[in-house]
């Protein structure tokens, strides 16, 4: 496809980075000339200097032949602007990040159509709604689907008492209908496991298998997981406010749920949007204060402050008082590699819930899309076999494939299979491949695919 994406902030350019990876040819419109030059040196993209003359930096870019564009600068009037004008100059796909809920919320002045825009991105609620079914679900990290909703690809977290922290991979009595096929380490190491390897404590497994038969493992690891009732929010902007909205909603579950503001006028806002929650009015960097709160009676501290920094360092000193679990809000991407050297458990990139959201939308619908794992160290490829591919009719226990290399599931007129041994691959089956990034060239010649890089 050929996407146009304006404004090449954190969430730009990790699109860019994405839809460039996934072979869509991308040119991006930016106006700062920082921004420009790092994106010119880093990534192969076309990137398109504005003057202020947007219709002709449009034109520039191609927007007559283009399929998608994709508006997410910082300000909200300027995405809907953009996506008007393409919609006046072509018959294309417009995406547009818009934070105010104003534009896009019913009883509007403008409906979605005549604001030029097909989907809307707001990063808070979506952000908002990702914890929320975190601290919902606390055994499952997130959940994924495929081949057409008939595989699952489920990510959990070993507790260090879960039943299968130290076991090797073999060992496990683990359902005929489910495959672990990648680990996250703490220390940052990324693997596509062998039967072997063992599951250390504090591990995140990638668990893959027929949809609704990953019940055993989410069993295995969430051995000794309590309930959650006690929650405390860490900034009462909008990603706090929205999640204590949501979380007020499950009146069933009765949570009790605190916000800490530091601004005093905040407090006040907040505070008439929510009936249930308790608004402290402090610095969420008080030592003092967080001694006050007794951490160690609560079960979850969510840090979505606007600054990373402080999100870090409270949920550090939050862990180190006594609360049970972290979540922090994380949107540079040079502080998600140090997370997992720090004492917390989760951490939510806004950028990453958007990039990972679009690139499903606009997944090529070919013989072979991609899904990166790990922050790019692990691939999901999808792959449709053709008659002529070296690996067709081979029994997978005769296959020479590299450690790192794992077929996880087939599609077979219309039935989901996780292979064993005795299984072999047929012409016209939809194949599901996780492989390290290194071993993608090999990947490439079992298949007989194209290159899937530039």
């Amino acid at each position: 496809m050929n996407i146009i994406i304006v404004g090449a902030g954190e969430v730009g350019t990790e699109l860019a980075k994405r839809f460039a990876y996934a072979n869509h040819n991308v040119v991006v419109l930016e106006k700062e000339l920082k921004k420009v030059a790092n994106l010119r040196n880093t990534l192969d993209v076309l990137v398109i200097e504005e003057y202020g003359k947007r219709i002709n930096s449009l034109d520039q870019a191609g927007i007559r032949n283009a399929d998608v564009l994709i508006a997410v600068t910082d300000t909200d009037e300027i995405n809907i602007m953009v996506c008007m004008i393409a919609k006046k100059i072509s018959k294309i796909k417009t995406v547009a990040r818009i934070r105010n809920p104003e534009y896009y919320s019913e009883g509007t002045i403008f409906s979605n159509d005549q604001l030029g825009i097909d989907y809307i991105i707001d990063p808070e609620k979506l952000t908002a709604i990702e914890i929320a079914k975190l601290i919902k679900t606390p055994a499952v990290r997130e959940n994924e689907y495929f081949a057409d909703g008939k595989m699952e690809l489920s990510v959990f977290k070993v507790e260090e008492d879960s039943e299968i922290a130290g076991k090797k991979i073999s060992s496990l009595t683990q359902s005929q209908a489910s495959l672990i096929v990648a680990i996250s380490r703490k220390n940052g190491e990324s693997i596509v496991p062998g039967g072997e390897d063992r599951i250390l404590p504090y591990d995140t497994i990638y668990v893959f298998g027929k949809t609704g038969f990953l019940s055993e493992i989410g069993s295995m690891v969430r051995h000794k997981v309590k309930s959650v009732k006690n929650i405390m929010i860490l900034g009462g902007g909008k990603i706090g406010l929205n999640l204590a909205q949501l979380l007020e909603s499950d009146k069933p579950n009765g949570l009790s749920i605190k916000v800490v503001e530091k601004c005093d006028e905040r407090c006040l806002e907040i505070s008439k949007a929510l009936s249930r929650t308790l608004i402290l009015n402090a610095d969420c960097t008080d030592i003092t204060f967080l001694k006050e709160e007794d951490l160690s009676n609560m079960d979850i501290l969510i840090s979505a402050t606007n600054a990373d920094e402080i999100n870090i360092l409270s949920a550090v000193l939050a862990k180190k008082l006594g609360v049970k679990k972290t979540i922090v809000e994380i949107n540079k991407p040079d502080y998600e590699f140090i997370i997992p050297t720090l004492d917390i458990d989760i951490f939510v990139s806004p950028r990453l819930l958007i990039a990972n959201k679009l690139i499903k939308l606009f997944r090529k619908s070919e013989s072979l899309t991609e899904t990166i794992l790990m922050n790019g160290k692990v691939e999901l490829l999808e792959i449709t076999v053709t008659a002529g591919a070296p690996i067709v009719n081979i029994p997978f226990a005769d296959l020479k494939i590299s450690k790192g290399i794992i077929i996880g599931g087939i599609v077979r007129e219309n039935a989901a299979i996780i292979p064993k041994g005795k299984d072999f691959l047929l012409p016209n089956d939809q194949v599901l491949v996780f492989a390290s990034t290194k071993l993608i060239t090999e990947v490439e010649k079992l298949f007989s695919v194209k290159s899937l890089k530039h």
